[in-house]
């Protein structure tokens, strides 16, 4: 008789639900999981990431990464700048526009110091620079979404270097004659490689 009553009592009891005990322990795993690599990331990029990046900056605007290392270096610098609070962007993008000046006034310099047949070396690494400097620009800047769609604001010319701080109105229209006689050599190399350099060159 107790037999009969236990087994009617097993019949009678309601299903376990294994269903929804499952489902919730899945959803603390993943959510557990989600946590880990949120704090992964946030932790992980250290207090070196805007050095790395600006030696990066540095490193390709001198030259020294080009073709499938410098295009890997690009993009680094994309997925490190999106790591950075608003204030180490502002820092990576004004070090980059001074690495940039820097650079171009010495190249400026370094064509009318040059002998004429050395000067198409140096149009060619001055080319070589603006388009990298193009690709930065780009990378560091969050708010991009498109190289072409994005019409990125002339940068400053730059004086070359030798200019004195105090120049007359005579030296500085020398020093834009200079530029000017620059910048017409750069487009005409540019147009001898059939390379479109930026709107701003």
């Amino acid at each position: 008789m107790t037999r009969k009553v236990h087994a009617r009592e097993r019949r009678s009891a309601p299903p376990k639900q294994a269903g929804g005990s499952r489902t919730t322990a899945v959803a603390a795993v993943i959510g557990v999981a989600a946590a880990c690599i949120v704090a992964w990331l946030w932790l992980s990029r250290g207090d070196g990431l805007v050095d790395k990046t600006l030696e990066m900056e540095r490193t390709l605007l001198a030259g020294e990464a080009s073709g499938r290392a410098g295009k890997r270096a690009v993009d680094e610098i994309m997925r490190n700048v999106d790591r950075m609070d608003p204030a180490e962007v502002k820092q990576v993008q004004q070090t980059l526009e001074a690495e940039w000046q820097r650079a171009r006034a010495a190249d400026v310099e370094a064509y009318f110091a040059a002998k004429q047949d050395e000067r198409r070396s140096i149009l060619d690494r001055s080319i070589d620079r603006a388009l990298m400097y193009k690709e930065l620009r780009f990378a560091v800047n969050p708010k991009a979404s498109s190289k072409d769609g994005r019409k990125p604001r002339k940068p400053r010319t730059p004086a070359p270097a030798s200019q004195a701080a105090g120049a007359t109105a005579a030296e500085k229209k020398a020093q834009r004659q200079l530029l000017e006689r620059y910048d017409d050599a750069l487009r005409q190399r540019a147009r001898e490689r059939r390379i479109e350099l930026p709107a701003w060159q």
